[in-house]
């Protein structure tokens, strides 16, 4: 990959518009509490699952693991450069350093709408055909070409196809939406983002969904711990879901209306779908602690908490676990 000057394209509307100093300081606050509660919510994910995987190390809690991960490089990598930058009043950290981190957080984005499409994917074969269901082996592959698919996506403007640039408010990098140059062909780019990117995915979370629930209306009871259980996981990836459009429909409006109507909404306030979408790193976690049941007790167990409840004997927990292991077609 070469790295050209002509690759980083500023418009020079956004390098001109001017951000109020309260604007920097909120975004700095911002993206502190984003990268903070990130950071450890999502970290606090991985060390469950990974410490209790006897348990939790189910086919859908492996696409999790790789968005939980995704999430936590977010946190860890991308928002302190933010940061410093909106403490700074504008990017600090160069031209280079714009176009890779650009390039980083574009590809864990695109990570995270391609993990939740195969987690959404897998709930319809659970719950539609259980006799289809994925395995472990099979999760893992499919997390493999989430992040092929996410490469994909990502660099073309390494190769002259689109180009990265600094975002509205001079804060972040990302794809230079607002561009329109002839020589990148940066419209038909930003066109297969969002063709690739966001339309066919969102087709497919909405197909696996609406198969789920017509399927959930033909059978009306779903008897046993497992069918609550596995509705409950359903659930989980549905809010998962929404909460990621919640985040990022704000941000993904602005760029379309930017690169096909020319919209331009002061700096101060574009930065605002900006911050908006990084928070989605914090939303997953938090979902997941809430609705699955084994969490709070793999947590209690790894940190040896004991509970005010009677603790079953280690002969049944073997077989509750063994009955887990085959129900997730390990």
């Amino acid at each position: 990959m070469s790295l050209n000057r002509s690759s980083l394209v500023v418009p020079d509307d956004i390098a001109e518009d001017q951000v109020y100093p309260a604007v920097y300081i909120g975004a700095a606050i911002t993206l502190g509490c984003i990268g903070f509660f990130g950071f450890t919510m999502n970290l606090l994910v991985v060390i469950v699952i990974v410490k209790d995987a006897q348990t939790l190390w189910t086919p859908v809690n492996v696409i999790l693991v790789n968005l939980v991960v995704g999430d936590f490089l977010v946190a860890a990598l991308g928002n302190p450069v933010a940061m410093v930058s909106a403490i700074t009043g504008g990017w600090y950290w160069g031209y280079k350093v714009c176009l890779w981190y650009a390039w980083f957080m574009s590809t864990l984005g695109f990570a995270s709408i391609g993990n939740l499409t195969v987690m959404a994917v897998e709930r319809w074969l659970l719950i539609a055909g259980p006799m289809k269901t994925l395995s472990i082996r099979h999760a893992v592959i499919l997390g493999f070409f989430v992040w092929v698919y996410a490469l994909c996506l990502s660099v073309p403007p390494f190769l002259g196809w689109g180009s990265y640039g600094p975002e509205a408010g001079n804060v972040s990098c990302s794809v230079s939406w607002e561009v329109h140059d002839p020589v990148t062909k940066s419209g038909s780019y930003i066109a297969f983002l969002f063709i690739l990117g966001l339309v066919i995915p969102v087709l497919v979370i909405a197909t696996s969904y609406v198969a789920i629930l017509l399927t959930l209306k033909k059978v009306s009871k779903r008897a046993g711990a497992r069918g609550r259980r596995e509705g409950k996981v359903t659930k989980m990836v549905a809010l998962m879901i929404t909460a990621f459009m919640f985040a990022w429909s704000p941000y993904a409006a602005l760029a379309l209306a930017a690169q096909y109507f020319d919209v331009r909404p002061p700096a101060s306030v574009a930065v605002l779908p900006a911050l908006l979408a990084k928070s989605s790193i914090c939303y997953n976690p938090i979902i997941y602690a809430a609705l699955n049941s084994q969490f709070p007790r793999s947590l209690r167990k790894i940190f040896d908490i004991r509970s005010s409840r009677t603790i079953l004997p280690d002969s049944h927990n073997t077989a509750l676990t063994v009955l887990n292991r085959r129900e997730h077609g390990n």
